[in-house]
């Protein structure tokens, strides 16, 4: 778990490291770097924690074709990490905020709404996925909907983008809904170029109009996402497919590790997508919904 108590750690460290000079892009990219087996006062973890903070705190940014997660710090720094595993991390590089690379058209992902997944998105993938079973009956479920090429796909509560790490989307192809910057972060750093990420949750989706009237060849609420939707939410998603939408709800003897769920409003969103579907399956912790277009 990550919290601001992690950020205020991180950013009372920073002024007493001895940052190294790099050499690396030293003529085009001035930058320098702080390793755990070279500077003093830093370990192994320390390296792996800042990079938890990094990811979760930080957001999108360009080096020329590569997009990785950046933390601008009240110093006039930025800082980044290069490890795909934050656990393997053992250097942290920082450069002056004012410095820009290329064309800035990363994805944004600031929504400056927390949520309760937030101080859990940076280890989301390794510590809270879905099991072998559930990811393996989740995507027979979707392709006996939607077939075995979804083509293009909104995914509403996208987390950290499991349909596309999973391989059942291209990247190109998916359009990620979710209002939790952190777990936006998570799914950029795996997967930066991607169709359109929205940062706001469902409602302010609708109210801000942002997906104009497009109508998607596959639509997905997964990993409980569905839970947080009200019934009126669950037909304007359903509206949004072509073939309507494959929702996952908690099942009603299961809730979320964030505990942020209300059970009733839970309730009431599974009890209206028992309703309106027209297949349902229960698979491991969630029910899985097939809700018709209209």
């Amino acid at each position: 778990m990550i919290t601001r108590t992690d950020l205020n750690w991180w950013l009372a460290l920073e002024p007493e490291l001895d940052w190294q000079f790099a050499t690396t892009y030293a003529d085009g990219a001035p930058h320098e770097y702080i390793t755990s087996s070279r500077t003093e006062g830093l370990d192994a973890s320390d390296c792996a924690r800042a990079a938890h903070v990094i990811q979760t705190f930080g957001e999108p940014m360009k080096f020329y074709k590569w997009t990785r997660i950046y933390l601008r710090t009240p110093m006039g720094w930025k800082h980044w990490t290069m490890d795909a595993d934050l656990d393997d991390t053992n250097l942290v590089n920082r450069g002056r905020v004012e410095h820009v690379y290329g064309i800035q058209n990363m994805p944004v992902t600031r929504s400056n709404t927390a949520t309760a997944y937030d101080a859990l998105a940076s280890s989301w993938d390794k510590s809270h996925p879905l099991t072998e079973d559930e990811q393996a009956q989740t995507t027979a479920f979707i392709k006996t909907v939607f077939g075995e090429q979804l083509w293009r796909t909104l995914d509403v509560g996208c987390g950290t983008g499991w349909p596309v790490t999973s391989g059942l989307v291209d990247p190109v192809r998916y359009v990620g809904i979710d209002p939790s910057t952190a777990m936006l972060n998570a799914l950029v750093a795996k997967h930066p170029v991607v169709a359109g990420i929205h940062p706001m949750s469902w409602v302010t989706a609708q109210e801000n109009r942002v997906l104009c009237g497009t109508r998607f060849d596959t639509v997905l609420s997964l990993g409980g996402s569905a839970s947080y939707l009200s019934p009126a939410e669950l037909r304007a998603l359903a509206a949004r497919g072509r073939r309507g939408a494959v929702a996952m709800h908690f099942g009603e003897d299961e809730a979320p590790i964030t505990g942020d769920l209300d059970p009733q409003f839970a309730a009431a969103s599974l009890a209206a997508a028992t309703e309106i579907a027209e297949r349902q399956l229960r698979i491991g912790r969630f029910v899985v919904s097939h809700l018709p277009a209209g």
